[in-house]
């Protein structure tokens, strides 16, 4: 697999979101997580979370079913996050997204709660795999408003699902198919916020450089108005490879 990402604070004071790339050896997992709350709440609760998760994911017995594992993952993670913010008055109310992957050669494990994304890209076609847990996407589903309205919503940050939120949580989790040189794209909705889905394509089709193409994302992000943080993990189906950006 190739790796590369890019995660900022962009106009907010704090970069409150989180995310995860596999280091050498590890078992191949790509995560981000979107952080809320006050104070310093939201980036706790996103780094809280992807913690939990790599531990199940990193001590987990071979052969069990992948979707039962990320869930159990993601269902620790919440009890992890929801405890904290019981027990201690700095966090009460904290919460997060997540969105990750368990990466194998020809298939791949994907789970997701909250409004934070995963898109596949087959050299040809961005496909949006998740769907976002949101008030905005109950509109769009209902027919009530469009995806473009949802965008400039006043209510479009209102989540409906999150990890830490509430005593219980289920994450969406299915298997994907994919080939070698198809990548996935993770993010938190910094970007699929601000930057239409035909534009995220066009630039994934147009910059072959994965770093590239996440910094590329990130500015297409602020320049169509993103006021969140922006964090963006791409990985291309290929033999390892890691770039920070």
């Amino acid at each position: 697999m190739i790796y590369a990402y890019r995660s900022e604070k962009g106009l907010r004071k704090k970069n409150e979101d989180s995310f995860y790339v596999p280091d050498e050896g590890k078992r191949p997992a790509v995560i981000v997580a979107d952080g809320m709350g006050g104070h310093i709440a939201g980036e706790v609760a996103s780094r809280m979370a992807i913690e939990s998760i790599v531990k199940v994911i990193d001590s987990a017995a071979p052969g069990q079913s992948t979707v039962a594992l990320l869930r159990r993952a993601i269902s620790e993670a919440n009890t992890a996050v929801f405890d904290l913010s019981m027990t201690d008055n700095d966090y009460s109310g904290m919460g997060t997204t997540v969105v990750m992957a368990l990466l194998e050669p020809d298939k791949y494990t994907v789970a997701s709660i909250g409004d934070s994304r995963l898109y596949h890209f087959d050299s040809s076609r961005l496909r949006r795999v998740t769907r976002d847990h949101s008030y905005v996407q109950e509109l769009v589903t209902a027919g009530m408003i469009t995806e473009e309205q949802a965008r400039v919503h006043p209510q479009r940050n209102l989540v409906t699902r999150a990890v830490g939120t509430s005593r219980f949580e289920k994450a969406d989790a299915g298997v994907r198919s994919w080939r070698r040189g198809d990548m996935l794209l993770l993010c938190s909705d910094g970007l699929c916020g601000a930057v239409d889905d035909k534009d995220i394509e066009e630039t994934l089709k147009s910059e072959p450089d994965l770093l590239c193409c996440c910094d590329l994302l990130a500015e297409l992000a602020l320049k169509q108005g993103s006021t969140d943080n922006i964090t963006i993990v791409l990985v291309k189906n290929e033999e390892a490879e890691y770039y920070e950006g």
